[in-house]
């Protein structure tokens, strides 16, 4: 299959998955809904006009043409509008198109739930089951962030040097940049112990060894010092004796070059050296730490999302006044792809590397939406979830001051406010994605 194809199946693929992991949010808000007897009208994936729907039961589930997120339509997501006590209006007044949005909102609110008893209002619900029912959304999107990881890491797992001997050199070799051997070149430790070409290592001066990382520590310790290592021959197990040389290597820059000091030199460091070319294996993570790793790329996501105000105008720079795009800054769902693409494509990798890496794009995308939709601002769930905190506080003043409670907090005041947030999602997704086309990550 050639590179092409290979890059468009990585992008298909990813789009897949994406929309796996909208459906399984949106079925995170639905489930529990339902549960608890709200009514669900609608499950949709995506924006925009209808590509197709069928109706089960109470609720229509559909595709939409825009795959850019998805929603759940429940009954009275806004109380009913507020009884009229008496009391004299406040002195401050909204503007009037603030006032004309939220009797809109009103409106469409009483046609949509007028009909249905209250009791299966999203509003009427105690604050617990609200709260449940937002945060069940991403509460999905970070579980299966973490099965995606636990797949990639724990299953397949990551490259590393395993301890299979792919090549044994023949010499400790003087030109280490061309490693190669002229007649001068001591013999290797590895040759002269007898290592052959498909031994696997199984320990070193009695250290058991998966990966050659368990042992690399114990040869700096052991350079110049015979020392016992156990192979596995075919079906044999095979016990020989090798010494480590110290040998300066080498330093290479992040782009794989070797690095000169300051007269141009080559800057070498000591390494112990046996003389054998290891073969790449990919070697599972264990649970603590793909559970640190789950970690981290939570507290990454967040600290993004913190600096995002900075990131976007340094993008917005970037795109379009010629400065340089910052590599580890967000990317938009086409920036993504195309990374996806990147990695399907690369003939530098095998299928089950390639397989992993699409793994952890995708759980990176969950863990994401987790921390994202936990911003406690409207239209985002952690708005809601923030308004249903607000209102138990509330309650609880009410009952601290004896005084009669009169209902939900009245979010269709904030409606306004959810236009305007909406408003500024979508730029900063056209602004991202705009970015991804003119001047995507390196």
């Amino acid at each position: 299959m050639n590179q092409t194809l290979l890059f468009i199946l990585g992008v298909v693929l990813l789009m897949v998955g994406v929309g796996a992991s909208i459906a399984i949010h949106e079925l995170g808000h639905m489930y529990p809904a339902k549960k608890f007897g709200v009514l669900v009208t609608k499950y949709m994936i995506g924006f925009g006009p209808t590509i197709k729907s069928w109706r089960r039961g109470e609720t229509e589930y559909g595709f939409k043409a825009i795959p850019l997120g998805g929603y759940i339509a429940m009954i009275g997501m806004f109380p009913a509008k507020p009884i009229d006590d008496g009391k004299k209006p406040s002195r401050v007044r909204a503007p009037k198109f603030w006032r004309d949005l939220v009797d809109q909102a009103r409106e469409a609110n009483a046609e949509q739930s007028g009909a249905v008893p209250k009791e299966r209002w999203f509003s009427s619900l105690p604050i617990f089951k609200r709260l449940i029912i937002m945060f069940g959304g991403p509460f999905m999107n970070l579980v299966f962030g973490s099965v995606l990881l636990f797949l990639a890491l724990g299953v397949i797992g990551t490259p590393a040097m395993g301890t299979t001997i792919a090549k044994v050199y023949d010499c400790v070799p003087s030109d280490q940049v061309k490693f190669e051997c002229v007649v001068s070149d001591p013999i290797s430790p590895a040759k002269t112990a007898g290592i052959q070409t498909g031994d696997r290592v199984l320990s070193f001066n009695g250290i058991a060894a998966s990966r050659w990382s368990d042992i690399s520590g114990e040869l700096t310790k052991r350079v110049g010092i015979s020392t016992s290592v156990q192979v596995l021959r075919g079906d044999k197990t095979v016990d020989l004796t090798v010494s480590p040389v110290a040998m300066r290597v080498p330093i290479y820059d992040a782009a794989g070059k070797p690095m000169n000091d300051a007269d141009g030199k080559p800057m070498t460091e000591l390494h112990p050296f046996i003389g054998v070319q290891l073969k790449p294996t990919m070697l599972p993570s264990s649970g603590t730490q793909i559970v640190g790793e789950i970690g981290a790329q939570l507290s990454g996501t967040a600290n993004m999302i913190i600096a995002l105000p900075g990131e976007v105008a340094q993008m917005a720079g970037a795109t379009f006044g010629g400065g340089t795009r910052d590599a580890n800054g967000p990317v938009s769902l086409l920036g993504v792809g195309q990374i996806a693409g990147q990695v399907a494509s690369s003939p530098e990798l095998d299928l089950a590397q390639k397989f992993a890496a699409g793994l952890s794009i995708l759980a990176s995308l969950n863990f994401a939406l987790f921390i994202f939709n936990l911003i406690p601002l409207l239209p985002l769930d952690g708005g809601h979830m923030a308004a249903a905190i607000y209102e138990s506080i509330k309650r609880l003043v009410f009952k601290i001051r004896r005084k009669v409670w009169r209902g939900p907090v009245d979010l269709t005041k904030l409606v306004p406010l959810t236009y305007a947030m909406w408003l500024v999602l979508m730029g900063m997704s056209l602004l991202f994605i705009f970015a991804d086309i003119i001047k995507p990550v390196a």
